[in-house]
Order: C-alpha cells, then structure tokens, then sequence
C-alpha cells in the first residue's frame, strides 16, 4: 500500500454499516497536492475547520429513478450496462467551495477499514468505470447552496461477475499562508457494483502462528496469543465471524473464543487479525485452531464460504517444573545428609 495513505478508515462493525454507510473525511497534513485516505461513518458526514476558515460539505446521492434516501450506491448490473446516476454536494460553509471529483478504487486495509486510493494512483476496477460531469475535474458550490454532479457508471463488456467497489470523492485542498504544506479533506460516497453471473464466495485462512505466554506462578494458567491472515479470495463482498480454538494434546485444558464478527472484507482484500485467549494451562504442547466463516452481503447476499487453519507450540510449565525438581533434589539431599550424619558417627574414635 502506497505511503500517501495517511489514515486507515474506520471499521465497518455491523452488518447495518457494512450494507451502507458514506465515507467521511480526515483532514491530514501532507505535502501540496499530495491525497490523504479517507474515513468511514454510519452517517453522512461533514469536513469541518481548515486552516484559513471554516470549511463544511456533505453528500448524499440524488433523488431519482433509480432510489430516494439512500446511503450510498448500489447496482445490479450486467456486461456492458451503462448507469446514469448523481451526488448531490451541499456547501455548508458561508463562502463558496471549490473541490475536486473523482471516482476511485476501494480496498479492505489489513487492519479491517475501508480505503479507497489516493488522486495519485490509477483506477483499475470499478474506479476506471466511472465518469464524471464536472468540466476540469472541479466543482464550484455556492455558499449554502447544493449542486447536483451527475456522473455515468460504464460496465466493460469483459467485466468479471461478482462485487466490485469504489468511491465517489470530493476533495479540498487548502494551505495557511505562508505553509508549504497542505491540509487535503476528502469526502467519499461508496460504490458498489454487483456484475450478473456466477458468485462464488471464498475465504482463506493463511499464516497461522501460536505463541504461549506463560505465568511464574507454577500452578497459574498463561495466555495464548493466535495471528493470522484472512483473504477473501472470492468475488462477494464477506462479512466474516471467527473462532478459535487452543487445547492440548487429545483436546485437555481447551478454550475457545467466542464467535467475534469481523469488519467486511472485499473480494481481493485481506484482513491481519490477533487473537489473545486467556487461560490456557502449559499442557506442554498446544494446538491453535482458527474456524471463519463468510456470509455475503449486498444484493442477493445470502451465500457463505468458510476455512480453517491450525498452529502449534511449546507450551512447557517451566516454573512447575522448577518447583518439582527443587522438591525432587530437596528429597534426595535429606538422606544424604542424614547419611553422612551416621557415617561421620561411626568413625568418631571411643574414650
């Protein structure tokens, strides 16, 4: 992932905001002309204060055939389908606002967020797809007025089926006088687009590793830390709930996490996760099992996929084992001594 992504996104962690929410902004110091990532809410969402004033916008989408309130933007479409939709960007600041509008790639972050790429980088997907009626790439919205930015979504004739995602993004770009550095603010609307054909969810549970935390106390439980990579190697849009699973040898002293759902995960996308089970005896070897299972959401949601992974390490109980043999040496040493107390006896000369 390119260093130009500033912050991660917020995590999606419900089903609710994983079927729809906006993507607000984060206002980051970066070099000029330099894009900043953006940031998820479960509500339509507001750029506040830069540096010279203060600065305000929301979006919504437009009103129309093809839906009234919605979140954000949805379709069914198939190869080759061409969709006329708009956002509706409303200034809330009392001078007029000047921004830039562009649509983009999004992506699952390692660490559960949704991203979306930087003005920098190219479009591949469904960012490639979209074309915006805005004459220069900016957009001039009179001081709290609304205008509407219509834009066109062209599905390519080879577009694979499944889920594709991206981003509508309006971006303010502003310096303090005298700075060399920008404040850039984006605010983004999300953009799905499930393309007919077959759905084949797929998750994978890769890289599993295992390490035991012991106690100093001999009779004490540690904890077991578990990490692993979950890649969603289908063409649905997951939201995916993990188990796991640490017992010693023939299932002794085992525990199990509860069942935790995890952000939304887009097709291609991937998740780092860590989980802590506190605990766990030293059974001298442990097992880590790692159970996820996938349900698809979006249009026609309902699928699931799953897999599941194992690890193992030393889970030795050190100071048990130093306490007994320190009892084991202490029983040994006693005759010993008493021994040698009685030979020490017999060879004492007699008056």
């Amino acid at each position: 992932m390119p260093a130009a992504h500033a912050s991660a996104l917020a995590s999606l962690g419900t089903a609710a905001a994983a079927r729809g929410t906006s993507v607000a902004p984060r206002a980051t110091d970066l070099p000029h002309g330099v894009p900043t990532g953006v940031e998820t809410a479960a509500a339509l969402a507001e750029v506040l204060a830069d540096t010279t004033g203060d600065v305000a916008w929301s979006l919504a989408p437009a009103d129309g055939p093809l839906g009234a309130g919605r979140a954000n933007f949805s379709y069914d479409v198939a190869p080759g389908d061409v969709v006329h939709d708009a956002v509706v960007v409303t200034n809330r600041s009392d001078a007029p606002l000047t921004l830039t509008v562009y649509g983009t790639d999004a992506f699952t972050t390692p660490a559960g967020h949704l991203d979306l790429l930087t003005a920098d980088e190219e479009p591949a997907d469904l960012g490639a797809w979209l074309a915006l009626d805005v004459p220069g790439g900016q957009v001039v919205v009179e001081p709290r007025a609304s205008t509407t930015v219509p834009f066109v979504l062209t599905v390519p004739a080879d577009a694979a089926p499944g889920d594709h995602a991206g981003g509508v993004v309006t971006s303010f770009l502003s310096a303090a006088t005298g700075s060399t550095v920008a404040r850039d603010n984006r605010l983004a609307l999300r953009v799905h687009a499930r393309v007919a054909g077959d759905l084949a969810p797929g998750l994978s549970v890769r890289d599993v590793r295992v390490r035991y935390e012991g106690t100093a106390n001999p009779f004490g439980a540690g904890r077991t830390v578990v990490t692993y990579r979950l890649v969603n190697t289908g063409n649905a849009r997951l939201l995916p709930a993990e188990a796991v699973t640490v017992a010693g040898p023939g299932d002794v002293g085992a525990r199990t996490s509860p069942v935790t759902a995890l952000p939304e995960v887009l097709a291609g996308s991937s998740l780092e996760r860590e989980v802590v089970l506190p605990g766990v005896r030293p059974t001298v070897r442990l097992t880590a099992d790692v159970a996820v299972t996938g349900e698809v959401v979006g249009i026609g949601g309902g699928d699931t996929a799953a897999d599941r992974s194992s690890a193992a390490t030393w889970a030795v109980p050190w100071t048990l084992l130093v306490v007994v043999l320190l009892v084991v040496a202490g029983a040994v040493a006693v005759p010993l001594v008493r021994s040698r107390g009685r030979t020490g006896e017999d060879r004492a000369p007699r008056s």
